[in-house]
């Protein structure tokens, strides 16, 4: 118990030091980036989350040391990238609230798993983030795929406000749906090929707004009244757009 008190303390300490220094802390010098060595520094705070998850899996009698070794390389990586101000060069397209929020995500994750432990789900999670950004095409190429369906989605809530109220509406609900569902979701799919977690989740809800986008269909084919198909569609759209926002926010577009 003492010792766990103590180990506890000092990692309050150094989240404490955190704090003041990154306050006090001068932008890094970003002109003298190197992604390589960057990308080493993500790769070494993989290995060591990794290394916490299962020492702590196995009760493993050196946790401490690998705790200490995780609380430290995170410190350090926060201190060098942590402000948005610091925002590596190779991912300089990720709007600054989006990283901070996301720099802070991973912080708060981080100190769970040396604090109390987390689970597999949030582990993966939290090494796809570290992951992407040791390889930012990933990211730029998912940010294009949002920012066309955010700005799709914008204009058909303008342009097409009368969309129920025409007989080329089921037309239209199926372009909604592609567009702002199934083409994402397709890009989404492309860079979860090794997470089958996130995999089944990105399925899961796709196949639960496809299902209930045939059963408006059917409501629609049996002579549903249209303000009733109207109400509907609208709310599998909220939904969609939720979801979405899950993953515009775990590949750094945008915040909750």
């Amino acid at each position: 118990m003492n010792a766990s008190q103590a180990f506890l303390r000092g990692l309050a300490g150094a989240l404490f030091l955190l704090t003041i220094c990154s306050a006090n802390l001068k932008a890094c010098d970003m002109s003298a980036f190197v992604q390589s060595d960057f990308a080493e520094r993500c790769q070494l705070l993989l290995d060591l989350c990794e290394k916490a998850y299962l020492v702590r899996n196995l009760d493993h009698p050196d946790i401490k040391l690998h705790n200490g070794a995780l609380s430290r390389e995170w410190v350090r990586f926060y201190l060098a990238h942590g402000n948005h101000a610091n925002t590596p060069p190779t991912l300089a397209f990720i709007a600054s609230d989006s990283w901070s929020e996301a720099m802070n995500d991973v912080g708060q994750v981080i100190a769970r798993l040396i604090n109390t432990g987390i689970d597999k789900t949030d582990l993966n999670r939290l090494n796809l983030r570290i992951l992407l950004l040791k390889e930012p095409q990933r990211i730029e190429k998912l940010h294009q795929v949002f920012k066309s369906r955010r700005e799709f989605v914008e204009k058909s809530s303008v342009t097409d406000q009368n969309i129920l109220e025409n007989s080329d509406s089921s037309n239209k609900r199926k372009i909604w749906l592609d567009q702002a569902l199934l083409v994402p979701g397709t890009a989404i799919h492309e860079q979860l090929a090794d997470n089958a977690e996130l995999l089944h989740k990105l399925h899961t809800d796709i196949d639960s707004h496809i299902d209930a986008f045939k059963r408006i269909l059917e409501h629609e084919n049996a002579g549903t009244d249209q303000e009733v198909i109207a109400g509907l569609f609208n709310s599998l759209q909220q939904e969609i757009n939720l979801d979405m926002n899950f993953w515009e926010t775990l590949f750094f577009y945008s915040t909750r």
